[in-house]
């Protein structure tokens, strides 16, 4: 039986992403090449563990538990995937919303991630979202 297309086997991860509010870090843990390099918009001088670059599972762990430790998921829409050449380069377009656990603030952003994968494995994750209502959701700004 065919594997599939790192596509469709993104946009399962997207949809559960999706309906669990988040709940479904272990899949998308499983999505990642063991030496993984995730990048936020955010540089590292930003006091949070979202911020800057994460290398490896364990610090990709590590960020998704900072994320759903503070922030609450209210919802995530990914409307349109983009698919490059041989299908290894993907990008997700979309948009989500999210509610700060400690100040209830509600950060609603466009949202764009830029994957690459080898050998069935995503080697790189770089997300690009409004880093300025993020900063003022968690009392930065």
């Amino acid at each position: 039986m065919d594997q599939p297309s790192n596509l469709a086997t993104l946009e399962a991860a997207y949809r559960r992403w999706s309906d669990s509010k988040g709940d479904s870090v272990d899949e998308v843990l499983g999505l990642f090449a063991d030496d993984i390099e995730m990048r936020s918009v955010l540089t590292p001088d930003v006091p949070h563990e979202v911020s800057g670059t994460h290398s490896g599972k364990e610090e990709a762990r590590a960020y998704f538990e900072g994320l759903l430790k503070d922030w609450e998921m209210l919802e995530f829409v990914a409307e349109r995937f983009i698919e490059g050449v041989g299908g290894n380069d993907l990008v997700m377009i979309g948009r989500c919303a999210w509610r700060h656990r400690q100040t209830g603030a509600e950060v609603a952003t466009p949202k764009v991630d830029i994957w690459r994968f080898e050998d069935g494995k995503a080697t790189l994750f770089y997300e690009l979202f409004d880093s300025l209502a993020f900063a003022r959701g968690v009392g930065l700004v």
